[in-house]
């Protein structure tokens, strides 16, 4: 495996009528109308969809042999044809298939690469060993409703297709409330991906370096106190020493309810977030659009975002695009 280091490579942009090809590197897909409704969207604006006979296999909770799903994956960067790669959706099994990859075809091949999830260990698998920024987005089956929506449809296409600086991050079209958790400004890379996925990348030689960057993440279906586990092992293993900054985005149903097995006198989830997070003296926001909902944005892992945050809330702008010329 090659070893990167410094200043991430940014893939080429996603051109008018290009081809995004698409594989299952974790969990297989079940409903074809998922897949069905994401290629439309897709045509709909004039992009083409290639989707790899891989995503159609399974070997019980795997879409295929380990092998199997580095091959389509490998496949799809090595295909001249192919503009970029997008997941089906996440699950698990990525990280079962970082062995397989050949990470210097991916490094002469760059291509926005786009997932979210159980994705993470191939975010941070390709950002060390392939020097690449990555896409932390919806899969094919998550771009259209009901698992998607034209907000998250439009976002992911548009990261994918401009040259520009992204700008401020813009808010949920349907909850626009963030918090601050502690107040300051800082631009940074940014880094990260879906919590758990975070936690079993450490011992890994794709354990992510946080130290002066930007930490993001989000999660869905953990209660406070499995939270409160996750961010506990990231602080002992010294992960987010360091740290210049913190970015959280939508936390789906991780918050305590009565219909959980758990004790009434259980934290919030936002005191377990204020424990962590809000004396480190560094900004830490919560709220961004990003996360295991309908309606989510795409976000480029690896390019320079401005944090600012002030008693109350705050933004988070990124200064430059995920893809180049």
């Amino acid at each position: 495996m090659s070893e990167p280091h410094g200043r991430l490579q940014k893939p080429p942009v996603l051109p008018p009528g290009g081809t995004v090809g698409v594989v299952a590197p974790a969990s297989p897909i079940h409903a074809r109308s998922d897949l069905l409704r994401g290629t439309r969207r897709w045509e709909a604006a004039g992009f083409k969809v290639k989707i790899s006979p891989q995503v159609f296999a399974q070997d019980g909770f795997l879409a295929g042999s380990d092998e199997a799903r580095a091959e389509a994956l490998m496949a799809m960067f090595a295909d001249p044809q192919i503009d970029a790669v997008q997941v089906v959706h996440g699950g698990y099994g990525s990280t079962k298939i970082i062995q397989h990859l050949d990470f210097n075809i991916i490094q002469r091949n760059p291509k926005p690469f786009v997932g979210r999830s159980d994705i993470t260990a191939l975010h941070l698998a390709m950002a060390r060993h392939a020097g690449l920024v990555t896409f932390y987005g919806p899969g094919l089956a998550d771009m259209a409703a009901p698992r998607g929506s034209e907000f998250t449809a439009a976002a992911v296409q548009h990261a994918l297709t401009t040259c520009d600086a992204l700008g401020p991050l813009p808010l949920h079209p349907q909850d626009g409330f963030l918090r601050a958790l502690a107040p300051g400004q800082v631009t940074a890379p940014v880094a990260g991906g879906c919590l758990w996925p975070l936690c079993k990348s450490i011992g890994t030689p794709w354990q992510p370096d946080l130290r002066d960057k930007v930490f993001f993440f989000e999660e869905v279906g953990e209660p406070p106190w499995s939270m409160d586990a996750h961010l506990t092992h990231l602080t002992q293993a010294g992960v987010l020493d360091g740290v210049a900054g913190v970015v959280i985005g939508r936390l789906k149903h991780c918050e305590w309810s009565e219909g959980r097995p758990e004790y009434p006198s259980n934290l919030s989830l936002d005191e377990v977030l204020d424990r962590h997070f809000a004396h480190r003296g560094v900004p830490v926001l919560h709220g961004i659009p990003v996360g295991h909902e309908a309606d989510t944005l795409t976000i480029p892992l690896g390019v320079a975002v401005t944090l600012e945050t002030d008693a109350e809330t705050g933004r988070l702008i990124f200064e430059e695009a995920g893809v180049g010329p």
